[in-house]
Order: C-alpha cells, then sequence, then structure tokens
C-alpha cells in the first residue's frame, strides 16, 4: 500500500458519511455489517476464535446503531417491524458468537442484504414524488430515522 493512502481513504470515508444523505447512510451501514459479518463466517470457518468475534463485535455494533437510530414514534409501523427484525438480528449475533455457529451469521446476512436492497430501491421509486415520502432524517436530530410507508 502506498505510503500515506490510509489517511487520504479515511478522509474521503469521513467526508462521503458527513455529506450522504440518510438513506445512504443506512446503505453504508448495511454495507458494513454485510462486510464484518462475512468476514466472521470466514473466521469460523478457519477456526480463528479471535477473528470471528472481532468481526462480530463490529457488526453487532452497526445494528445497534441502525436500532438505536429509528424514529418509533414518526415511523410507525414500519420503524416498530425494523425495531423487531435488528432486536433479532442483535440476538442471533449474540448467540453466534457464543457458539461460533456461522449458520446464525449468514441468515442476518441474509436479512441485511434484503434491507439494502429495500433501502436501495426508495429513491428510485419516489422520484417526482414529495420528500416526505422517502426516508428523511427527523428535524433537527440526524441520528433519527423517520420512515412513510
Amino acid at each position: 500500500m502506498l505510503k500515506g493512502y490510509g489517511a487520504y481513504s479515511q478522509a474521503y470515508q469521513k467526508t462521503a458519511v458527513t455529506t450522504s444523505d440518510q438513506g445512504k447512510l443506512i446503505v453504508m451501514l448495511y454495507d458494513g455489517a454485510v462486510k464484518f459479518l462475512s468476514l466472521a463466517v470466514e473466521k469460523i470457518n478457519r477456526n480463528d476464535s479471535y477473528g470471528a468475534h472481532t468481526n462480530l463485535v463490529k457488526g453487532k455494533s452497526i445494528i445497534a446503531e441502525l436500532l438505536a437510530s429509528l424514529n418509533l414514534e414518526k415511523g410507525g409501523d414500519i420503524a416498530a417491524n425494523l425495531q423487531r427484525l435488528y432486536a433479532y438480528m442483535f440476538n442471533e449475533l449474540i448467540e453466534a458468537n457464543l457458539n461460533k455457529d456461522s449458520s446464525r451469521i449468514v441468515e442476518v446476512v441474509k436479512l441485511l442484504k434484503e434491507l439494502r436492497i429495500g433501502w436501495k430501491s426508495i429513491p428510485a421509486a419516489q422520484k417526482g414524488k414529495s420528500p416526505n415520502a422517502t426516508a428523511t432524517a427527523a428535524e433537527g436530530n440526524t441520528r433519527k430515522i423517520n420512515l412513510r410507508g
């Protein structure tokens, strides 16, 4: 790797995160979770318990962030369903980490990929419609997600 490249890469990623809209940030979180959880499966298959644990913790942290960012008040049934789904995934990853069970991780990755497809399709489906119909950040709080179906 070129010397100094890592610093530029980190700066680019930070800029990408701070300038992205809410939907893109969620897709980026899904991408990160899928990446870390896929690495965890590889580490389990190689009997690398430490590597599996490290990547599971990272994936679990992303799901915890997704869970914490839900706005149940404004999101209605969709937010409530996502809350249950994220809680299920979080618990599955705890069990997977305790038992080094890659099948549980694979199931969570499948769910994350399906959710990612859904979030990716929102902007295309909402062209020409009001911004209120898409997933948007709640006023004054970038951690909340306003989901309207």
